[in-house]
């Protein structure tokens, strides 16, 4: 119960901006990436659609929250925290949270591009029989 008044509390105060959480190192069911500023936007989507399919996709709970020191980092939230061979839990989203950013920087070449709301970005729906192919959905530069 204590848990679920926490992820309610913060999930309301994201309503009215930035959410500090200062320390999670003492949580069991907690993992916290730090993502790079050129990847934050591509990470959550548009209004944090991609998290939100993140969640559904491996039963974790996640968002952007500031550190004791105001940096901006992700954590995710979830009593499972997975293994390498699992599809859900906090692993299964660390992977695909990886997996989004290699594929940000290998999209942007190096150029260190900020720009994470490219006209170019497809839609990933990747159901769970087709984790196997790594289609992105891309457009072809017109």
């Amino acid at each position: 119960r204590r848990r679920c008044k926490e992820f309610i509390n913060w999930l309301l105060q994201q309503r009215h901006g930035s959410v500090t959480i200062p320390d999670v190192s003492g949580r069991d069911d907690a993992t916290e990436m730090y993502v790079p500023q050129n990847c934050k936007g591509w990470v959550t989507g548009n209004r944090g659609s991609e998290l939100r399919r993140m969640e559904q996709e491996t039963g974790t709970y996640m968002f952007m929250a500031l550190d004791q020191r105001g940096d901006e980092r992700l954590i995710i939230f979830c009593h499972d925290p997975g293994s390498k061979s699992s599809s859900t839990g906090r692993m299964a989203a660390e992977r695909l949270v990886n997996e989004m950013v290699q594929e940000k920087l290998r999209d942007d070449g190096g150029r260190g591009r900020s720009d994470s709301r490219s006209p170019s970005r497809g839609r990933r729906s990747r159901s769970r029989s087709s984790r196997g192919s790594r289609s992105r959905g891309r457009r072809s530069p017109s």
